[in-house]
């Protein structure tokens, strides 16, 4: 009779405590807790068709996107930190592609984009906000541009039929520098438009039809593909959180 009032009593204060938690989780005083999110972007064509592996500090990043395939996208939320690790492995053999720690920032959104050979792995991270100066982001629409193929052209953005935009002109492949340094959206015309990328010569590498740019949306294209394979020269388009 005394331990099953012992126990009784015992479930009793758990049971206080657990109801009191949960109590104080859906009080109207309750903060968010701090987090940063992270973007994903795989165009490593060598992970083809096994993907690549995103690890976190040591932790697969959730099982829909581990694997991650080759063009395509992930996105996670991630607790702040000042030196997040993050490393990124061949899904096929397991070889580490990247490996290096980052800033994540309350309410920031990032961009771990991988890509080059697996002789040279090439990786670099974006802070993805809006673009500076706009006096009212949700008015316009933006976009970026990365040359990510394995190729030796410089490569032209072509948005329709305007003029090309200088930002996304006569771009050689990225290096990890570059990619960060090309991390801000510009304006770009609204509308739905046919996109078009073109070599120095002026032939048509890939074409991608019907993809919308519209105001408040914030759209990162880029190339993938390589000279070494016929018709792999892909048009990836991804529209983007910001802050």
């Amino acid at each position: 009779m005394k331990k099953s009032t012992l126990f009784y009593i015992a479930f009793s204060a758990l049971l206080a405590c657990a109801t009191l938690a949960i109590s104080c989780l859906k009080g109207d005083d309750a903060e968010p807790m701090p987090s940063a999110g992270l973007t994903m972007i795989n165009a490593f064509i060598e992970s083809a068709p096994e993907g690549v592996l995103y690890e976190i500090d040591g932790r697969p990043v959730p099982s829909e996107f581990y694997p991650l395939a080759y063009r395509s996208y992930g996105y996670v939320n991630l607790f702040i930190g000042n030196s997040r690790e993050l490393a990124v492995y061949a899904a096929r053999n397991q070889t580490r592609l990247v490996d290096t720690t980052f800033a994540a920032q309350d309410s920031v959104f990032y961009s771990s984009i991988v890509y080059g050979t697996a002789d040279n792995p090439l990786h670099f991270m974006t802070e993805d906000h809006v673009p500076d100066g706009a006096a009212d982001p949700n008015t316009i629409a933006g976009a970026r541009f990365f040359n990510l193929a394995n190729t030796s052209h410089r490569v032209t953005l072509r948005i329709g039929n305007t003029d090309p935009i200088p930002a996304f002109q006569d771009r050689p492949t990225e290096t990890p520098q570059s990619g960060e340094e090309g991390e801000a959206f510009v304006p770009v015309p609204t509308g739905t438009y046919e996109l078009a990328v073109e070599d120095e010569d002026g032939e048509i590498l890939a074409t991608r039809g019907d993809i919308a740019l519209e105001e408040g949306s914030y759209t990162s294209i880029f190339l993938t593909g390589a000279d070494s394979i016929e018709g792999s020269y892909y048009i990836g388009v991804l529209r983007q959180p910001v802050n």
